[in-house]
């Protein structure tokens, strides 16, 4: 399906209290996106112009709201009567599923998580937005351990149209994070709603269940306004007994209780925050072990890509259970290409991605299928000019290809010229130089002609415009006793030792 003349729908990635939300592709810049469609029967529900208006409101509010653990809209439209908002797609873990797959997490992690959401909701706050939402299926941390905080669609500016807004013969929220007085549907649902959704996050984070269970939303709502409000210190013993209190008051009945903003809470929770959320993709065994006086003590690695795809659809996630099939990896090769043509690069290196996670471990990373798919995607990397990613692909690409087929196989060198492209990219220059310079002295003759040009472009971009000069009239030597060069055409490198010249007459070199 496609929107707006500009944006492809691929896939579900859920649904809101606003509607349903897609991953897509921008074609036109070439980029990932989330399209989130107000939910269906929603205008037939209420007064189009009261739900026209909330939307758009949403939009105007959210893309001002400029914070980095908040997903950046690009767009709002129309089609087919349906209102809809582009955004940035988010890759990362949801927090239901990092909860899940975790269960209880170290002090140092679960503050520095709620900390991040402090900073989100203290600039949504000085905005008026609040959330109103708040929940873990609402919060997603990414593979640098930002959090980001997603969907605010349900919530309401604070004006007097607030009423009017939130549609109040609906209440908004989840009965398991929702604030009593959400519960009792008031029209006065402050900002403080969201940092009762907070003190309920920060207890399941640390007790791996919320603060209160139920058979039913019914009896959710009644103990959310009546049951005593739990001690995350009963469940374990390692939670500072200030900690413990903070998300007691944040979890006080009455809304006045409760931390006076988000701002107050977020410098508390620095107290026992950690600095590098990296091993959050592996359970912790231990409690105590993690320190938040010493992030680098922690015994995990990186976040692995293939944690991206927990936080993938339901739909998504079916279609990945499957074992491709080599007639699979070739027809998503060739569906790649085809994007490439239409210069669609980072929608092709998406797609070859994601069926390089499947198939890799089905075939085997040195399988010839597979190599060729890592260097179509690699290449499309490139081409999308996504050189921080394609870097460390072309050095993996190097070793693999190597074990297969030797040092001295003509997939090396291109790899390893790749890898001095992406260094020189990536502003990397001396160390470009230094691979170009080591494939020149493995390259005689024609084979090594097009490493010698692109040494001479990174000589110059270094300033050293003598030596890139010297380097192109040995070059031009060359190139004219042989036959036939190869690329570059001796049109090229004239031209560049012609502006080399031109370059160096004003400047005294000595």
């Amino acid at each position: 399906m496609r929107i707006a003349d500009r944006y492809e729908l691929t896939y579900p990635v859920g649904s809101g209290g606003m509607g349903q939300v897609w991953a897509g592709y921008d074609e036109r810049l070439d980029r990932p996106v989330a399209v989130k469609f107000l939910k269906p029967g929603l205008a037939v529900e209420a007064d189009r112009h009261t739900v026209v208006e909330r939307f758009q409101r949403e939009a105007r509010i959210t893309a001002r709201l400029d914070h980095p653990g908040v997903p950046t809209v690009h767009d709002a439209g129309v089609v087919d009567d349906e209102l809809y908002i582009v955004m940035q797609l988010v890759p990362g873990t949801l927090f239901a599923d990092l909860i899940a797959e975790n269960g209880p997490l170290p002090v140092p992690w679960a503050a520095a998580i709620g900390a991040q959401i402090c900073s989100v909701l203290a600039a949504a706050h000085a905005a008026s937005l609040v959330h109103r939402d708040l929940k873990p299926t609402n919060l997603i941390l990414g593979p640098t351990g930002l959090v980001k905080v997603l969907d605010f669609g349900v919530a309401a500016v604070l004006d007097a149209d607030l009423p009017k807004l939130t549609l109040t013969t609906d209440i908004i929220g989840t009965p398991t994070y929702m604030a009593p007085e959400q519960a009792l549907g008031s029209s006065s649902v402050s900002y403080r709603a969201d940092l009762y959704a907070l003190g309920c996050i920060l207890h399941e984070l640390l007790a791996g269940e919320p603060p209160y269970a139920a058979d039913n939303a019914l009896g959710m709502l009644h103990e959310h306004l009546e049951a005593p409000v739990p001690h995350v210190a009963d469940a374990r013993d390692d939670v500072p007994a200030a900690f413990d209190e903070l998300i007691v008051a944040l979890l006080a009945k009455d809304p006045q209780d409760r931390p006076e903003s988000a701002a107050v809470v977020y410098r508390q929770l620095l107290r026992w925050a950690a600095t590098d959320l990296s091993g959050l993709s592996r359970p912790p065994q231990d409690h105590s072990a993690a320190d938040p006086t010493s992030p680098h003590r922690f015994p995990f690695g990186p976040i692995p890509r293939d944690t991206i795809a927990r936080a993938r659809p339901a739909a998504a996630a079916a279609a990945s259970a499957s074992i491709p099939s080599l007639d699979d990896v070739h027809a998503v090769r060739d569906q790649a290409l085809a994007l490439a043509d239409e210069e669609r690069f980072g929608q092709a290196a998406d797609a070859l991605e994601t069926m390089l996670r499947r198939a890799a471990p089905v075939y085997g990373q040195r399988s010839p299928e597979i190599l060729e798919a890592r260097l179509d995607y690699a290449g499309m990397l490139m081409l999308a000019g996504d050189f921080r990613t394609a870097l460390p692909v072309f050095e993996q690409l190097i070793v693999d290809v190597t074990a297969r087929n030797g040092p001295e196989h003509e997939l090396v060198r291109e790899c390893r010229q790749h890898v001095a492209t992406c260094q020189a990219e990536l502003g990397e220059a001396t160390e470009a130089l230094l691979t170009l310079r080591s494939l020149i002295a493995a390259s005689p003759g024609r084979v090594g002609f097009p490493l010698r040009h692109q040494a001479a472009v990174i000589m110059a971009g270094l300033g050293r415009i003598p030596e890139a000069i010297a380097e192109l009239d040995a070059l031009l030597a060359d190139m004219q006793s042989t036959p036939n060069p190869d690329q570059p055409t001796l049109a090229d490198v004239v031209a560049l030792r012609r502006h080399l010249h031109q370059l160096a007459e004003g400047q005294d070199f000595r």
